[in-house]
């Protein structure tokens, strides 16, 4: 498939009266969408809507979703589509026939048009979202309107049987990877989990893959948390379904990868205090463990940047897991990424797309080889 041609960018409400006034156009859209008979509904749970990533489906009338990189494919009949969500405030890339535009979904349920005065015919749709929504925000997607008496359609292709998970923090978010400073007064506007090195390695190597992350989370210690223990560190966040709800729990049976990456340390490591290596060893080692409980076949790549003393922690650690299989799987990896110059940084020194690009085709070397055979 072509790469997708950028045609809009979105940038974020700055007046109350503006966002007033907002709000009331879209009220008014979606009263008339509801109202009208020239729509037809569908809802998310149709065969029809493929949900790539973590979604919670316990409620038949809708799907919900939050994890950074979520997609939602399908194709429509007819001139146009609409589609009804309670957003999380972010940004979200809409691909309609390979062209691509950037939307933001606010957290009021409404109906957005998301093609229109197209010809009548089948058309293709993908929804991803980008990154991180605002705080605690779960997006819940009804479903979509299309002309009245057309229906929508699976998409085309199948999945990739390749899978690989990817577990960390704000590098694998793609945090501020469109900007061309490091100073930036709104991340978000410039975060984008396609572009990560996740997102990279998976493309190279032709595997579905899904990005379990969250900006400033570590496995002991949260980003310049004056604790050396956070009391709400990522571990937790890794069982469940929807990150921003405890009581969506994540069916692992369902989704299975054979290669799973994590990325860990920078945040633990980011400011003093530092925990000991110890402590550091040990968080990492247990959840590795609950990597392991769930996918007791995968293969393991533990990723660092290149901040001591967490890559020598880690290095250390699968060296010595690799010699004495103290987890019970002995196929796990190492890989470290260089210092990323200035110059390749976007907001607050993450890397920015050129230098995602080159992590992750260096990942991919170690990456792909692991679907073939075991490299010992």
């Amino acid at each position: 498939m072509p790469a997708p041609r950028r045609v809009n960018t979105v940038a974020a409400a700055s007046a109350g009266a503006v966002i007033t006034a907002f709000f009331w156009i879209l009220t008014t859209a979606h009263t008339a969408l509801c109202a009208t008979p020239a729509k037809t509904f569908v809802r998310a749970s149709d065969p029809a809507v493929r949900c790539i990533g973590r979604f919670d489906r316990r409620n038949p009338q809708y799907v919900r979703f939050d994890w950074p990189g979520a997609a939602v494919e399908t194709r429509f009949e007819g001139r146009s589509c609409d589609i009804l969500l309670r957003g999380d405030g972010g940004l979200y890339d809409i691909s309609v026939d390979g062209v691509l535009a950037v939307r933001r979904f606010d957290t009021l349920e409404t109906a957005h048009t998301l093609a229109s005065g197209l010809a009548d015919t089948i058309h293709s749709l993908r929804i991803v979202k980008r990154t991180e929504g605002l705080r605690g925000q779960v997006v819940t997607l009804k479903g979509f309107y299309v002309n009245a008496g057309k229906k929508l359609l699976p998409p085309l292709d199948a999945m990739p049987a390749r899978r690989i998970e990817f577990i960390g923090g704000s590098n694998l978010l793609g945090f501020g990877v469109e900007a061309d400073t490091v100073w930036c007064d709104t991340p978000g506007n410039y975060s984008n989990t396609s572009l990560s090195f996740g997102a990279v390695t998976a493309k190279m190597v032709n595997a579905e893959y899904r990005v379990l992350a969250v900006s400033g989370k570590g496995l002991v210690r949260n980003w310049r948390s004056p604790y050396i223990a956070a009391t709400h560190p990522f571990g937790p966040l890794y069982g469940r379904a929807v990150r921003n709800d405890s009581a969506a729990v994540w069916n692992f049976k369902s989704w299975v990868p054979q290669v799973v990456v994590t990325c860990f340390g920078t945040n633990d490591f980011s400011t003093y205090p530092y925990p000991t290596k110890e402590l550091f060893t040990a968080r990492y080692a247990i959840f590795l463990e609950s990597v392991l409980a769930r996918y007791p076949d995968a293969k393991i790549v533990c990723v660092t940047s290149a901040r001591e003393p967490v890559r020598t922690y880690v290095r250390e650690f699968v060296e010595r897991e690799r010699e004495l299989g103290l987890l019970g799987n002995g196929k796990i990896y190492f890989y470290s990424f260089g210092e990323v110059p200035k110059k390749q940084c976007g907001c607050d020194w993450h890397p920015n797309a050129g230098a995602h690009e080159k992590i992750g085709r260096e990942l991919a070397e170690i990456v792909g080889p692991l679907f073939e055979f075991d490299v010992k």
